[in-house]
């Protein structure tokens, strides 16, 4: 497919309709829902892209900006777990300059999602944000 929104679109209804077909395939409901709660937080995760559309409270870095300083650029590439409510509640740093991680994971902390449905029912899922920085750090040099 030439169009990557297309090709991610159909690669996150596939994702949704298996599923769907994995808790459908259970012989209770009782069942259906204890497999759904098991397997949920793991089975489930989202591309970025996708769950960038989920997203509805983001907020900025709050990097140091001026001419003083060092300044270090770079996107931190951190993974996230999203609680049925939309809130983040797990985050791991996978790269990133190392004196910008816990700046950008105490950001994408305050992050928040519209819940992610699976049968009309919110589950957890998990995703990467890639989050880009550029930040000054004061030396204490004059």
């Amino acid at each position: 497919m030439e169009n990557p929104r297309l090709a991610f679109l159909l690669a996150a209804i596939l994702l949704t309709v298996q599923v769907q077909a994995h808790t459908q395939s259970c012989c209770s409901s009782d069942e259906k829902k204890s497999r759904t709660q098991e397997h949920a937080p793991h089975e489930i995760q989202l591309g970025s892209k996708f769950a960038e559309t989920l997203l509805i409270h983001k907020e900025a870095p709050p990097c140091n900006k001026g001419p003083d300083g060092l300044r270090i650029t770079g996107t931190v590439v951190i993974a996230v777990t999203i609680d049925k409510n939309g809130k983040v509640n797990h985050t791991h740093t996978i790269s990133g300059p190392k004196m910008l991680r816990a700046m950008a994971s105490t950001t994408v902390r305050k992050y928040r999602y519209k819940p992610y449905l699976v049968n009309k029912t919110p589950i957890e899922f998990e995703t990467v944000v890639y989050l880009p920085m550029d930040c000054f750090f004061h030396t204490g040099q004059a």
